[in-house]
């Protein structure tokens, strides 16, 4: 376990001081909370090279104690061996928290996210193995003043240590010491300004050696609020400091920046959302782009993606991995219902690189050289690896029992080589997807979801053009038991898992409204996963799952 830095033991102190203040009144308000998750899989996973046996077994017991205002919290994990990310056994979560009036102090592990996330974004996704949780204080104050309360101020500081696990090598930790603070305040009722401010040390693995870097980053943000209308901006700017090193001989501080925008309107029935990100946190020429980059932004930078997330499968089977080092784009989503029985949704997003990049050594060497442009918006050319997507979806309530999606979406994914453009990755996909529902008898309820999509890869050796096929039925009986059956199938001769069909039972019985089991057998297909622009790959899957959860109150 990491240890407790002497901050984070002085609020420990300075916490417990209080809670013995507390034990002192005649009254106590005593109430302990705990929770269970427990997830187990057998089978065997598919790759290119060979089958190999998967197994996996992940326990996670948490428990709170609420005492007046003291809230303790702990966590026992016990991975035998985790299904992604690094395992760990014993105490992996621990922290007291004190609330009072418009105070809350925090000692222990914590997650955050300052403003639109470009300064800090900490998250936690088990199902990619991503995990940004600080260890250290957190202390956030809120309070509204003026005669009517209508100057609001909410400010947050941070201190605290993290270690990093690398999705795709868990070999692999950067370490970072963190000092952060952030603020944001409405002077008047339809203004909001704020800032935020990060500071940290950091031990960054490249190869088998360590670059020390510091890093500051300064953010400032605008968010304006007028009756439908409502604007968000903001900008942040990151310096890194390295240390030399038999890389590094010399010490580098190159700068980065990022903006987030976001403008909406509402009204009765219709809505409009535009979101604008320009990420040049590492700019950098297409033979220095690395993932080990000590430069890069920092893994609790994860600002908006700007592109649409999906629930459907085939939707969501050839993501975009967000470069938050080199991106520009916008996304345009609208929401409209013409009668309380029909809603239109429609999105369009374009994202892509800032700039184009040619060879200018005529020797036998490498020096790129970018082709400056105005980089403000993005560009659909294959040379700026863009991907682009139009969506459209429309869903009707026919009566109080029954209603059903239909959409339509093309998508085209472009990773560019500068290298060899005739291997460059392009997806092409057109997808359809469909969703039926249908309530009986109050209790019984049927639901069908089926998808069609037509793909073009052009890294296919044989035939690039493929379909794929998911049909997905379940039947409920509420409100404690889901039986569904998925079957999907492709005619793609290249598929990594070597088959052409997938088919899997699941079953989800709910013994209370807090506890549930779910079981599952069958053939995943597995792909590339996402969430929040961090995506990793997960190979298919043919076997068992077991999945409890246990809510105590």
């Amino acid at each position: 376990m990491r240890k407790i830095t002497g901050a984070v033991l002085f609020l420990f102190v300075f916490c417990i001081s209080f809670s013995v203040s507390i034990m002192a009144q005649p009254k106590l308000n005593i109430k302990v909370s705990a929770s269970n998750l427990l997830r187990y899989g057998n089978g065997v996973e598919n790759s290119v090279t060979a089958d190999v046996t998967k197994k996996y077994f992940e326990e996670l017991g948490d428990v709170r104690l609420f005492v007046n205002d003291f809230t303790a919290g702990v966590r026992y994990e016990y991975d035998d061996p985790i299904e992604f990310g690094k395992s760990r056994k014993g105490i992996t979560r621990r922290f007291l928290e004190f609330k009072k009036d418009d105070f809350n102090v925090r000692a222990g592990n914590f997650y955050d996210i300052f403003a639109s996330g470009l300064t800090l974004n900490a998250f936690e996704s088990r199902p990619l193995g991503w995990n940004t949780e600080f260890d250290g204080a957190k202390i956030n104050y809120k309070h509204s003043f003026g005669k009517k309360g209508n100057i609001k101020f909410n400010g947050t500081l941070i201190a605290g240590g993290m270690d990093f696990v690398d999705i795709n090598d868990t070999s692999r930790t950067e370490t970072y010491s963190v000092r952060a603070g952030n603020f944001s305040i409405s002077p008047v009722k339809y203004i909001t300004l704020g800032g935020s401010y990060l500071y940290t040390d950091g031990k960054i693995p490249t190869g088998n050696l360590i670059t020390d870097i510091s890093a500051e980053i300064f953010e400032g943000n605008l968010g304006l609020n007028y009756k439908g209308f409502s604007l968000l901006f903001s900008y942040a700017n990151k310096v890194t400091i390295s240390q030399p090193n038999a890389i590094f001989t010399q010490s580098k501080a190159p700068r980065g920046d990022g903006a987030y925008g976001s403008i909406s309107y509402t009204t009765e029935g219709f809505g409009i959302t535009v979101d604008y990100k320009n990420y040049r946190f590492n700019l950098t020429t297409p033979d220095q782009r690395s993932a080990t980059d000590p430069f890069k932004a920092l893994p609790f930078q994860n600002a908006p993606s700007c592109i649409k997330v999906y629930s459907t499968t085939l939707l969501s089977r050839f993501p975009h991995n967000v470069d938050f080092n080199d991106e520009v784009g916008f996304q345009t989503d609208i929401f409209w219902s013409p009668t309380p029985k029909l809603s239109i949704n429609a999105n369009a997003s374009l994202t892509s690189r800032h700039y184009e990049y040619f060879d200018a050594d005529t020797t036998t060497l490498t020096r790129y050289e970018r082709i400056d442009r105005s980089a403000f918006l993005p560009s659909a050319d294959n040379k700026f690896s863009p991907y682009w997507e139009l969506f459209l979806e429309a869903e009707y309530y026919f009566n109080k029992n029954l209603k059903t999606k239909l959409g339509v979406s093309r998508k085209t994914n472009v990773l560019y080589s500068i290298i060899n453009p005739d291997a460059s990755d392009i997806i092409r996909t057109f997808t359809i997807p469909l969703e039926v529902q249908y309530t009986f008898s109050k209790i019984y309820g049927i639901k069908l979801n089926a998808e069609f999509q037509e793909a073009y890869n052009s890294l296919r050796a044989g035939d690039k053009n493929f379909w794929s096929q998911l049909t997905s039925l379940s039947i409920s009986r509420s409100p404690n038991l889901i039986i569904s059956g998925t079957a999907e199938f492709t005619n793609d001769e290249e598929d990594p898992s070597g088959k052409k069909r997938w088919i899997k039972g699941e079953v989800s019985y709910k013994f209370t409204s807090a506890n549930i089991i779910m079981l599952s057998y069958g053939a995943e297909r597995g792909g590339i996963q996402c969430t929040s622009g961090i995506c990793r790959y997960v190979n298919p899957f043919n076997g068992f799952r077991l999945t409890l959860i246990n809510n105590f109150n």
